[in-house]
C-alpha cells in the first residue's frame, strides 16, 4: 500500500529548518561554534513532523457492484477516497467517502463553475484519466489503472493552495457523502 501524499500549505516550514535558525540564532549572538558532539534536549533520533498545515488524500479499494441477474448492464466500480488534514477549511480532520468515476466528473464539472464564478479562474484544472474500452472495462488490471489515475488527478488538483483554503466542492468532495454526480 503506498503512503499518504501530504501537502504542506506552509512556506515557511518548507523553507527553514530547526537547525538552520538554531544556528543562525547562536550566530547572531556572536557566540563561537565548535565541532564535536554537543549536549542536546533535543531527541537524537530524527522522526517525522507534522507539517503546519497537510492534506493527504488516498484513492482505494476499488469495489465492483453487480446489478441483479446476468447482464453487464448496471455494473459499476467505486473507490474509497480517504482524506487526512488539520487544514481550517475542512469540518472533518479524518474522512473516508465511496466515489464512482462519474463522480469524479461531477466534481471536475462543479470546480470548474465554482472556479469561474471566484477570483481565482485562472486555476488550471488537469483532465481526468481516459475512459475505459467497454470489452475490458471491469478487468483487474483495467480497475486498478484507473484507481492510480484518480489517485494521482486527485493529488494534484487538492494540491493546489487556492483550491485548499477556498474550494467549498473539493471540501464537499472529499467529505460529504451526499455528493454524487
Amino acid at each position: 500500500m503506498r503512503q499518504f501524499q501530504s501537502f504542506s500549505t506552509s512556506i515557511q516550514a518548507a523553507l527553514s529548518t530547526p537547525a538552520a535558525s538554531k544556528a543562525s540564532a547562536g550566530d547572531q549572538a556572536g557566540q563561537a561554534r565548535t565541532t564535536g558532539p554537543q549536549p542536546s534536549s533535543q531527541p537524537t533520533s530524527v522522526g517525522y513532523e507534522e507539517p503546519e498545515n497537510f492534506l493527504e488524500i488516498e484513492v482505494l479499494d476499488p469495489q465492483t457492484h453487480f446489478p441483479s441477474g446476468d447482464s453487464t448492464r448496471g455494473m459499476y466500480t467505486d473507490y474509497v477516497v480517504v482524506c487526512r488534514t488539520n487544514l481550517p477549511s475542512f469540518p472533518k480532520r479524518f474522512s473516508q467517502v465511496r466515489r464512482r468515476y462519474s463522480d469524479f466528473e461531477f466534481f471536475k464539472k462543479c470546480l470548474f463553475k465554482e472556479l469561474s464564478m471566484s477570483s481565482h479562474p485562472r486555476v488550471v484544472i488537469p483532465s481526468l484519466p481516459g475512459k475505459i474500452l467497454l470489452s475490458r472495462r471491469f478487468s483487474d488490471e483495467a480497475i486498478e489503472e484507473r484507481r492510480q489515475g484518480l489517485a494521482r488527478w486527485l493529488s494534484s488538483v487538492a494540491g493546489h493552495p487556492l483550491l485548499q483554503s477556498g474550494s467549498r466542492v473539493l471540501v464537499r468532495f472529499l467529505q460529504d457523502d451526499s455528493f454524487t454526480g
